[in-house]
């Protein structure tokens, strides 16, 4: 859960004895909860903790006289939080920072866009806060200000609203990260630990939290965790292949579905757009198969449901269709209506159709559905890996048995979306 958001412009304040003290001036500081203010906010971002993240955000640039902006994402020393900050140098070198802070439990890569989102606006109002300063414009100053707080505010609303994920959204959180990708690749060939997954995931991602990798998995039944008694090494005396293991029980993909909702309805109303709508969803589905969508059309669906914006109009047009001309404003303010469209448009979310007066309407051409298959596939490969010895995914017959069994048990389970 995210705690707040905090900005500040770094000041050197030269002394006349050419002494610096420098400091971090607040900006706009806002908090999820009222118990924080601008008075007690150390108890979240240590001042010794503002400069290390400064620092992370400066180094090489000092001296510098040049617009410049970049994030960085890491864990607090003083304080149990982790952060994502934006770091703006304008022009004229004065240098802003903007913190977001969340709890250590958090999955803060899924909130990156919308973070790196308010840094594309905040690059804007940091350059006109400075000329305003610079000029001193003091109703500028106090607009800009407004400005910048509601804009923190927004971003804060918007971290929650994604932080409330339903189940199509958290399959979706499995298809837009790298490592959980990953993770489903080893465990569709074997059963691993989990100590060992996590050494082939730092790999790819230093300090790498696999519980809050595995989240997904647990909470829609797709996976099972059990402890394994290990064997001893008759030569060594070594007991090996002892701890956590994790067996995938449920193997998952996303489907593309046609509409029926609004194809019933159509029908029931004898709407006019039937036969043109139909037909779209006819022309699109006779060359469609789940099984052979290609792997990166998965994972911009994954993001795409992972936008606020474009996951509130995706679940309102399953029930409903629209003039291009009428669309609900259910969009956010800094959401740009028709690059949203465009992107639904190009993935074949939603088409237009034109009606005999030449009026266009949105449809949603496709509904997105999860297919949750038990996989029996395994099966061949879990005997493999306990034959073969000599491979990386070598089993023991303890591990073999465990994975057999669970997949016996798990078998009737149905997961409901």
């Amino acid at each position: 859960m995210i705690q707040g958001i905090l900005t500040f412009q770094f000041k050197i304040n030269q002394k006349e004895t050419g002494e610096i003290a420098p400091e971090f001036e607040p900006i706009q500081l806002v908090f999820r909860e009222d118990k924080y203010d601008e008075n007690n906010f150390s108890e979240l971002l240590a001042q010794n903790d503002i400069f290390a993240i400064f620092y992370q955000h400066t180094t090489g640039l000092f001296g510098v006289k040049y617009s410049y902006s970049n994030f960085y994402e890491g864990r607090l020393k003083e304080t149990p939080y982790q952060v994502l900050s934006y770091f703006k140098q304008v022009a004229d070198g004065t240098q802003y920072l903007a913190i977001s802070i969340f709890e250590l439990d958090d999955e803060i890569d899924i909130f990156e866009d919308l973070i790196k989102e308010m840094g594309k606006r905040l690059d804007v109002i940091f350059d006109k806060l400075t000329r305003a300063r610079n000029s001193k414009q003091l109703s500028l100053i106090e607009n800009i200000n407004i400005r910048l707080k509601n804009e923190v505010k927004f971003t804060i609303f918007q971290v929650d609203r994604l932080s409330n994920l339903d189940k199509l959204q958290k399959i979706a959180l499995i298809y837009n990260s790298v490592e959980r990708l990953k993770i489903l690749e080893i465990l569709r060939e074997y059963p691993i630990s989990k100590k060992k997954l996590k050494g082939i995931l730092e790999k790819m991602k230093i300090n790498v939290n696999v519980d809050i990798l595995l989240q997904p998995f647990l909470e829609l039944n797709l996976i099972r965790r059990d402890w394994i008694k290990g064997e001893k090494n008759k030569k060594s005396g070594e007991i090996t292949h002892q701890g956590e293991y994790l067996f995938l029980v449920k193997d998952l993909l996303f489907a593309r579905v046609p509409n029926e909702n609004l194809l019933n309805h159509f029908k029931d109303t004898k709407n006019e757009l039937l036969p043109l709508y139909k037909q779209k969803v006819i022309e699109y589905f006779s060359n469609y198969d789940p099984y052979t969508q290609p792997i990166e059309e998965t994972k911009k669906l994954a993001s795409i449901l992972l936008n606020p914006d474009v996951y509130d109009f995706f679940v309102l047009m399953r029930h409903n269709h629209y003039p291009l001309d009428k669309i609900p404003k259910i969009f956010s303010e800094f959401a740009v209506t028709e690059i949203l469209l465009d992107d639904l448009k190009n993935l074949n979310i939603i088409t237009e159709v034109i009606d005999d007066n030449d009026r266009k309407w949105i449809c949603l051409l496709t509904d997105i559905k999860p297919l949750i298959v038990f996989p029996e596939y395994l099966l061949p490969k879990i005997r493999a890996a306990y034959k073969d010895q000599d491979s990386d995914g070598a089993i023991t017959y303890e591990i073999a048995k465990k994975a057999l069994s669970l997949l016996e048990i798990t078998y009737p389970e149905k997961v409901n979306f």
